[in-house]
């Protein structure tokens, strides 16, 4: 009986630890877009992410319920096992009582779970949002409990204000969403030109127009009437894998062309722009 309320306590321990390094790691942008799914779980999800640091609490707060239990249980049971095998005095008995189940969970309630948790967080807070919102509700009160208590600490004696929700996503957030995205896409299937644009955006979003213009009088381009030939000599001269085509004048772009096209042999410049 002994094992088996261990047993339990080190699998819920595990079950806090992670849900609560699950939703730090999780991509906001991915919960909100989960939460406007028309399903029990988009609704469940919705509830336990309205008040994010009350969340936290409660996982925080079931944790330590379990790990004084586990405490309790464990203690005799290594105590005993110890004594089975050596002669140990009070001192030398308590101390390695104190490692071993230390050590124990550390590794199998802590260490490990945070680890696959932090990896599959997305995955992790949307399959165990049931029953992460039954000790959301279990832990309600005592969890406010402590919210009102900690405000109350932060906004007396740091002057900083309490409990906030962030209503907005940071650009972070945004780039990791859609890196994910891409990353989920199949190497068969043809990532949407706009998305591209779009991550591109983000990643240069610190650079200025100016720093990467090219000025009118270094553009390189051939005119719409001139030869495949000397199309390929401009490719060969200016070393660009694409060139931009005008009619007349370099004011009026009308498209441009890659140099893979070339192998495809062309009769005319239009015919591969």
């Amino acid at each position: 009986m002994e094992i088996a309320i261990i047993v339990i306590c080190l699998l819920l321990s595990a079950f806090f630890s992670g849900m609560e390094i699950a939703y730090v790691s999780s991509n906001k942008v991915y919960l909100s877009i989960e939460k406007r799914q028309q399903n029990f779980n988009a609704s469940i999800l919705n509830k336990l992410t309205e008040k994010p640091s009350q969340f936290i609490t409660s996982m925080l707060v079931g944790n330590n319920v379990v790990l004084v239990i586990y405490g309790i249980y464990s203690g005799d049971l290594i105590i005993d096992w110890l004594n089975n095998y050596f002669e140990l005095t009070a001192f030398v008995g308590l101390l390695l009582q104190t490692l071993i189940s230390t050590a124990i969970i550390l590794l199998t309630a802590e260490f490990l779970p945070k680890v696959f948790f932090q990896i599959y967080a997305n995955s992790f807070i949307k399959f165990f949002a049931v029953p992460s919102y039954f000790f959301y509700q279990l832990f309600f009160w005592p969890t406010k409990f402590i919210i009102w208590i900690s405000d109350i600490i932060l906004r007396k004696f740091f002057k900083t204000p309490g409990d906030q929700v962030q209503e907005y996503f940071s650009k972070v957030e945004l780039g990791n969403y859609i890196t994910e995205q891409m990353n989920n896409v199949s190497h068969e299937n043809e990532i949407d030109s706009e998305i591209q644009i779009f991550q591109n955006a983000l990643e240069f979003s610190d650079l200025k127009a100016r720093d990467i213009m090219t000025p009118r009088t270094e553009i390189s381009g051939v005119d719409i009437l001139d030869s495949v030939t000397e199309l390929k000599e401009t490719f060969i001269k200016t070393g660009y894998s694409k060139l931009l085509i005008y009619q007349n004048s370099i004011d009026d772009i009308l498209g441009y062309v890659h140099s893979f096209e070339l192998f495809k042999k062309p009769k005319t410049i239009k015919s591969i722009m």
